[in-house]
């Protein structure tokens, strides 16, 4: 979804596509990230949190190292826009030159950078009762990140403070209250651990969830304005709003649960395999679309279509190495059942 959010718009135009039909496909791609940074909490329980209950410095440095890792690879996703900047400083920009050099670093990497970071050192304080203290926690920072952003802490716009003010409240991927959504679902990971560690199934009670925080959210959302699915993937991104994000864990909790009830044949395997390398796979092709530019640039001879056609091509070919690679560790690991691990631990 998140591939097809950013290579969809060029592929959606030149089929023509336009009404409902555009407005679906572009709302399953505005929905990726925010559901990304909802499995991020999950995550954290799976992993992180059992970690942290038998050896918390340990988990904590492992996160580090990770925080450390995204902070690099988001230098390296805004390095081409980064150097367009340089290269050709636009007159309309205002703060000047480090606020625009400090602009270009902000993306959805810098948020997985920061929370990473805070996560590290908080783990072991919310491993000791997940449940409870990621609600609270997570809540917290909900309403910290939404009072300060609509309210609380206006826009200074073209200075350094503005650039905090849009890492942690008011952006696209705002820490605060992406940060909180993760930690309160933190909740969902250690119910599915449980459950699973009794062999217990899992499906209805989470079924019941996505169902409830979907139409919650909906319900709010339509009070907020919402009144088109034009609506839903074009308005409401920045500050995120959390009757947006509670939709959305009700549609992301939903597909968990009908992708692990459903085995579809190749499909379930495709997508258990990239789900072992995301962060590659989003470094990867976030490098298509600026090499076809460089491409337009040097090689301006070249019809089009071989460009799009050489630069996909390479991306699709580093795709496939990673599939094969995770495909005979995941023979190795025993990834394809961790049930019997999960009830060992």
């Amino acid at each position: 979804m998140m591939i097809c959010a950013h290579f969809g718009p060029g592929l959606y135009e030149r089929a023509g596509l336009q009404g409902v039909v555009l407005d679906f496909l572009n709302f399953l791609g505005r929905i990726a990230t925010p559901a990304f940074v909802l499995i991020f909490g999950i995550t954290i329980a799976i992993i992180y949190v059992r970690k942290a209950q038998t050896d918390t410095a340990k988990a904590r440095r492992t996160l580090l190292k990770r925080s450390g890792l995204v902070f690099f690879c988001s230098l390296a996703v805004a390095l081409p826009e980064t150097l367009d900047f340089i290269l050709h400083p636009a007159e309309e920009d205002v703060g000047g030159w480090t606020y625009g050099i400090l602009l270009r670093q902000y993306s959805v990497l810098s948020f997985y950078a920061v929370a990473i970071f805070i996560t590290a050192f908080c783990i072991g304080h919310i491993a000791r009762d997940p449940v409870r203290r990621g609600l609270v926690y997570g809540a917290a920072l909900v309403f910290i990140g939404t009072y300060l952003g609509y309210d609380a802490w206006p826009e200074e716009a073209g200075t350094l403070i503005e650039i905090v003010r849009l890492l942690v409240v008011s952006g696209k991927y705002a820490v605060f209250v992406l940060l909180g959504c993760s930690w309160m679902m933190i909740a969902v990971g250690v119910f599915v651990v449980r459950k699973m560690a009794a062999n217990e199934d899992y499906r209805q009670d989470l079924t019941v969830a996505a169902i409830v925080l979907t139409l919650l959210g909906l319900a709010a959302g339509r009070i907020v304005g919402w009144r088109s699915l034009y609506d839903l993937q074009n308005d409401y991104g920045a500050p995120p709003q959390i009757w947006y994000l509670l939709m959305i864990a009700g549609l992301m909790i939903a597909s968990l649960v009908a992708l692990d009830r459903f085995q579809i044949p190749f499909f379930s395997t495709l997508l258990e395999l990239v789900g072992r390398s995301p962060l590659s796979f989003y470094i990867a092709h976030a490098f298509v679309l600026p090499s076809i530019d460089v491409m337009r640039i040097i090689l301006p001879f070249l019809p089009d279509l071989v460009i799009i056609g050489t630069c996909m091509s390479l991306f699709m070919l580093y795709g496939a190495a990673l599939l094969w690679r995770n495909y005979k560790l995941s023979g190795r690991s025993g990834f394809a059942n961790p049930a019997p691990r999960l009830r060992a631990s």
